[in-house]
C-alpha cells in the first residue's frame, strides 16, 4: 500500500475536483478520505485479541489479491445494506476505497520495483525476506515528501493518529454494514458485523504508537527487534514517520530514470508524481462511472484490467491465490 498520508492527500485532492459526485457535508467528506485508506485498516484486527474477530483477519489480505472487480461490484451493492441517511456516506465511501484501488494499483509496480533492486542488491543482511521492512520504508518516504510538498509541514505538527481516520461511530457502524456484504458476497468471508469499525479503531492506536517525529521511541523499537528478536530490520521503525522537512525522497525517481515492472516487465522511466497525477486523471472516469446505476462486473473489469490492488493480474477465485504472491 502506499501509505496513510498518500492516500489521504491523494483523497483530497480527488475531493476538490469531484466533490458535487462524492457528497458535500463534513461526514461525507470523512468517509470518502477514510475509503481512501481502502482495505488497509483491516490488516490492523490483528492487534485485537477477539476469537471473533478471526475470520477478518484475512480480509485485508483477500482484498488486495482477489479479482477487485467483483469487490467493488459487491461494495457498491453494499449500499443496499444501509439506511436512508446512511447512503450519503455510503456512496462518498465506495469512491474513496475506488480512489485507493487505483492508486495501489498503479504505485506498487514503482514501489515494488525499488523494493526489488534493493533486496536484491547484495547488501549484507538484506534479502527479499526483508521485503516488508523495505516496502515501508520507501512508502514512508512518500508519506514524509507528500505531506511537506502539500504543506510545508512534517508529523512535528501533523499527526496521522489525530488529522486522518476521522470518521463517527455511526458513519463507522454503517460501513462495517458495506465491508460486511463485500466480504460475504466477494471473498466468501463472514467477519463479524463490526469488523470494520474495529479496525479502523485499531489503525488509530497503531499509528498513535507509530508516532515519533524525533525517532526516540523508534530507535528503542529498532534495538529490540534487531538486537533482542534478531530480525533484519526494525518493522516499527520503518512505519515511523520523521520530522523530514523536504519536497523530495531517494525514491521519487524524479530524474526518470529507466525501471522495469516486475510483474509486466514493461520497461517505464515514470517518477512518483507522474504516476500520482496520471492516477487523479483516471479516478476522475472511473468515479463517474461507479457511480451510474449500470455499473456492473464488465463495467469494473474496465476500470481494473484484471490487476489486483500490487497491479498483477488478479486470480478470480479465494482458493486460486498464490500463497507465495508478497502482500502488502
Amino acid at each position: 500500500m502506499p501509505a496513510i498520508i498518500t492516500h489521504d492527500f491523494f483523497g483530497r485532492d480527488m475531493y476538490e475536483s469531484a466533490k458535487e459526485l462524492i457528497g458535500t457535508q463534513e461526514e461525507e467528506l470523512r468517509a470518502f478520505l477514510l475509503g481512501n485508506q481502502g482495505p488497509d485498516p483491516l490488516f490492523f484486527l490483528v492487534i485485537t485479541p477477539r476469537a471473533r474477530f478471526k475470520n477478518a483477519l484475512k480480509i485485508g489480505s483477500l482484498m488486495h489479491r482477489l479479482d477487485p472487480a467483483a469487490l467493488l461490484v459487491a461494495l457498491k451493492e453494499g449500499l443496499e445494506a444501509l439506511e436512508d441517511d446512511e447512503q450519503g456516506v455510503g456512496r462518498a465511501f465506495l469512491a474513496g476505497f475506488l480512489c485507493h484501488y487505483l492508486l495501489d494499483r498503479n504505485m506498487h509496480p514503482f514501489v515494488y520495483s525499488q523494493q526489488y533492486a534493493l533486496c536484491d542488491a547484495g547488501i549484507e543482511g538484506l534479502t527479499r525476506k526483508n521485503g516488508n521492512d523495505v516496502h515501508a520504508e520507501i512508502e514512508r518516504e512518500f508519506d514524509e515528501m507528500i505531506l511537506f510538498k502539500k504543506t510545508g509541514r512534517t508529523v512535528r505538527t501533523f499527526k496521522p493518529y489525530r488529522d486522518i481516520l476521522q470518521a463517527n461511530d455511526a458513519t463507522l457502524a454503517a460501513l462495517s454494514k458495506m465491508v460486511e456484504f463485500a466480504s460475504i458476497k466477494a471473498l466468501r468471508v463472514f467477519p463479524a458485523p463490526d469488523a470494520f469499525a474495529a479496525s479502523v479503531k485499531n489503525y488509530r492506536f497503531a499509528m498513535r504508537a507509530f508516532y515519533s517525529p524525533a525517532q526516540h521511541r523508534a530507535n528503542v523499537v529498532a534495538f529490540a527487534e534487531t538486537r533482542i528478536l534478531r530480525r533484519g530490520g526494525s518493522f516499527f521503525k520503518a512505519m515511523s514517520h520523521r520530522d523530514r522537512a523536504e519536497a523530495t525522497s531517494a525514491f521519487d525517481n524524479r530524474e526518470h530514470a529507466t525501471w522495469e515492472n516486475p510483474f509486466t516487465h514493461e520497461v517505464r522511466t515514470t517518477g512518483f508524481w507522474d504516476i500520482f497525477d496520471a492516477t487523479k486523471a483516471q479516478a476522475q472516469d472511473a468515479l463517474r462511472a461507479i457511480m451510474l446505476p449500470t455499473f456492473d462486473v464488465a463495467a469494473a473489469e474496465l476500470v481494473t484490467g484484471g490487476l489486483d490492488f500490487s497491479g498483477r493480474p488478479a486470480p478470480l477465485r479465494p482458493d486460486a491465490l498464490n500463497p507465495n504472491a508478497p502482500n502488502d
